[in-house]
């Protein structure tokens, strides 16, 4: 990035690192728009001319988080692909790892796409192309789910994997990055991220048309 100055010695890195967390931090208590490079500079125990011979701008700074978001997703899938024998785990399996990883990543990185949002949606994406939040692909577990389309009743199984997928995406964005909009009403049980987990992948098993009943024998 141009707006960026890419650390080369390892104290530079260490400072860098330091500013990426503050940030983090703040973004846990504000939204990005109302964080000062003041308060990120004094929360990472560093001067504003450190800033500023690092990134142009705080808008420079939005982007390394959005490429820390990316790498951490990317790791992630990595770990997921990893973790099991997806091509014989039971079709709600598959959902339910998909939900989980979703409410993850959007929780451990609320802060960042809310600001990255927030950009794509008012158009002022400055350094940043995109969101990040394509880095959360479903397209690997589509597939899977794809290639069970025999457990799958639905009518059409290629639309009712892809609209499914978009359901549940949009619904967890909502209720994680933004729930302050949400229109729905108070649940009457907490709505933590294990119950959103279970329910989302219910809703989408349900959507699909997969026949989760107890096997008999």
């Amino acid at each position: 990035m141009d707006r960026v100055r890419p650390p080369r010695q390892r104290r530079s890195q260490e400072t860098l690192r330091r500013f990426l967390e503050a940030t983090q931090s703040l973004l846990g208590e504000k939204h990005f728009d109302n964080i000062s490079v003041s308060e990120i500079v004094e929360r990472a125990g560093s001067s504003v001319g450190a800033f500023y011979s690092r990134f142009e701008d705080k808008e420079a700074l939005l982007g390394c988080l959005r490429d820390a978001f990316a790498r951490d997703t990317e790791e992630e899938a990595r770990r997921f692909a990893a973790s099991r024998d997806w091509d014989t785990a039971p079709l709600e399996t598959v959902v339910a790892e998909f939900v989980r990883m979703l409410v993850h990543q959007h929780r451990r990185h609320r802060g960042t796409l809310r600001a990255l949002v927030g950009r794509s949606i008012t158009g002022r994406t400055g350094v940043i192309p995109q969101t990040g939040l394509e880095m959360i692909s479903p397209t690997p577990f589509g597939e899977l789910m794809i290639a069970r389309r025999s457990e799958i009743s639905h009518p059409n199984p290629d639309v009712a994997v892809h609209l499914g997928l978009a359901m549940v995406t949009g619904a967890v964005r909502e209720r994680i990055l933004f729930p302050e909009l949400s229109t729905s009403a108070k649940p009457t049980v907490p709505l933590t991220d294990a119950v959103l987990v279970e329910e989302l992948s219910r809703a989408l098993l349900g959507f699909l048309g997969v026949n989760t009943g107890k096997r008999s024998g």
